[in-house]
C-alpha cells in the first residue's frame, strides 16, 4: 500500500510492482521495472528514499533513515530477503544478501556483493567490486566477471517479475471450482522428468564450476557506470573480434566453447543440413546475430533455423527477427541463463516454435515446443537410443548422433 506522510506522496512508475502487502509511505521515488514484495517497509517520512531503475526489495526488508538523510538504491541494486538498510547508499547493481543490515551515512560502491547476515556499521565506504561479509563486516575479495554475471542474471528475474505479476497474480478463492478445475490444467506441461526449470543457484554452487571459458574482456570495454546505446554496442561488434550481447543497455561477452561444446553443435548442424535437403527452412550457425525488438535483446545462438523469408533488422541489417527454431548448447557458465532468462525473452518472438537445449557435460536434451493450442512443453531425452524429433523441419536425429565424439560413450544423465 503506498500512504501520504505530510503532502509527500510516494511516486511509482507504472512498469514497477509494489505488493499491496509492502507499506511505502511519503517521499519515496520508484522507478521503472522495480519490484517490492510483501512485507517491505520503506518509510520516507523523516528524508528522502530514492529506488532507481531495475531494483528489487525482497519480503520482509526496512529502508528508513534519520531525519534529513536520502537513501538511495542505484539502478539494478539487489535487497535481499530480510535484509534494512537504514541511511545508507547502495550502487549499482550491486547485491545485499539476505538479513544484512547497512547502518548510516554507509556507502556501497557499483557491482558489490555484500553476504547474507552481514553487518556494515556506520560510516563505512565498501569500494567498487568489494565481496563483504561478516560481523562486523570484512571486505574479503574483488568481485570476479563470472560473479558479476551471477548476480546480474539473478536480478534479470526481479527485474521481469513486475511485469509478470501484473499479467497473472491475483488473489484466489481456493474454494472457487474454478481455481480447482485450473489445478488440473497448467500452462507448462513437463513430459517426464526435467531439471531444466531451476531459475537459480546459490554462488556457492555456481563458483564450483571451472571459469576457463569465461571471455575475459579488457577493461576498456567495460565501464561498470555506463549504459550502452545501441550504437554503442554495434560499434563494438564491428570493431572486436569476439561477441556479445546486448540486453537493456548492458553489453556481456559470451563465454567461450568447449571441444565438447563444438563437437555437439558440429554433429547437430551436419545431421539437421543431411535431413533438410528440400526443405523450404534454412539453417544458420552462431555467427547469425538475432534480435529481438520487443525487449531489445541481441545475441548468437549456436544454430538458428528460419522458415519464413528472414527479416533482418537495423542499420546493418545483419540480425534475424523470425527464428522459427532455436538450438543452444549448455555450457556450466550459461546454461542457467540459457534455460530460464533467456528463454523467456526468445519466448518474445511471434515465429518462435522450438528451443532446443543440449548439455555438453552430460546425455541430456531438453526440448521445448508449442503444441497446437500454443502451450509450452517440454520434453527430455538422456539414453544415446532417445531420438530428437525436430517437429517444425520434421527432422530426427539420435541422441548418439549429437554426442558422437564428445568423450561421453556410455554415459547417461
Amino acid at each position: 500500500m503506498l500512504y501520504e506522510f505530510k503532502g509527500h506522496r510516494p511516486i511509482v512508475d507504472p512498469s514497477a510492482f509494489v505488493h499491496p502487502q509492502a507499506a511505502v509511505t511519503g517521499d519515496v521515488s520508484i522507478g521503472r521495472n522495480v519490484y517490492i514484495g510483501p512485507g517491505a517497509a520503506i518509510r520516507g517520512d523523516w528524508g528522502r528514499i530514492i529506488i532507481e531503475d531495475g531494483c528489487n526489495v525482497q519480503e520482509s526488508c526496512t529502508i528508513h533513515m534519520f531525519p534529513g538523510v536520502t537513501v538511495r538504491l542505484k539502478e539494478g541494486a539487489h535487497i535481499g530477503h530480510g535484509a534494512i538498510v537504514h541511511g545508507a547508499v547502495i550502487g549499482r547493481n550491486c547485491l545485499i544478501g539476505m538479513n544484512s543490515v547497512i547502518m548510516d551515512n554507509v556507502e556501497i560502491g557499483d557491482e558489490c556483493i555484500i553476504g547474507a547476515l552481514t553487518f556494515i556499521k556506520t560510516g563505512e565506504k565498501i569500494p567498487r567490486r568489494s565481496v563483504v561479509a561478516g560481523n562486523p563486516a570484512k571486505i574479503l575479495k574483488e568481485v570476479t566477471d563470472e560473479m558479476l554475471r551471477w548476480k546480474t542474471e539473478g536480478t534479470a528475474i526481479y527485474q521481469a517479475l513486475p511485469g509478470e505479476m501484473r499479467e497473472s497474480w491475483g488473489p484466489v478463492d481456493e474454494g472457487e471450482a474454478e481455481w480447482r478445475r485450473r489445478l488440473e490444467v497448467t500452462e507448462y506441461i513437463h513430459i517426464g522428468d526435467h531439471p531444466g526449470n531451476k531459475p537459480y543457484k546459490p554462488w556457492k554452487e555456481a563458483s564450483e564450476e571451472p571459469e576457463d571459458n569465461v571471455v575475459k574482456e579488457p577493461e576498456a570495454e567495460y565501464d561498470g557506470d555506463r549504459h550502452f546505446s545501441l550504437k554503442d554496442y554495434l560499434d563494438v561488434e564491428k570493431h572486436s573480434g569476439l561477441r556479445h550481447e546486448f540486453y537493456q543497455g548492458t553489453i556481456f561477452a559470451m563465454a567461450g566453447a568447449s571441444q565438447e561444446h563444438n563437437r555437439i553443435v558440429f554433429n547437430m548442424t551436419r545431421s539437421l543440413i543431411l535431413q533438410m535437403q528440400g526443405n523450404s527452412c534454412d539453417i544458420f550457425g552462431s555467427d547469425q546475430r538475432v534480435h529481438i525488438p520487443s525487449n531489445s535483446l541481441y545475441t548468437y545462438p549456436d544454430l538458428t533455423i528460419v522458415c519464413d523469408p528472414p527479416i533482418m533488422s537495423g542499420e546493418e541489417g545483419m540480425s534475424m527477427t523470425n527464428p522459427s527454431v532455436i538450438i543452444e548448447v549448455l555450457s556450466p557458465t550459461t546454461k542457467d541463463y540459457d534455460r530460464t532468462t533467456k528463454f523467456r525473452l526468445y519466448r518474445d518472438i511471434p515465429t518462435f516454435q522450438e528451443y532446443i537445449l543440449i548439455d555438453s557435460r552430460s546425455v541430456l536434451v531438453e526440448h521445448h515446443y508449442k503444441d497446437v493450442n500454443g502451450q509450452w512443453i517440454c520434453q527430455t531425452s538422456d539414453q544415446f537410443t532417445d531420438s530428437l524429433a525436430v517437429k517444425t523441419v520434421d527432422v530426427s536425429v539420435l541422441l548418439s548422433d549429437i554426442y558422437k565424439g564428445t568423450g561421453l560413450l556410455g554415459a547417461t544423465h
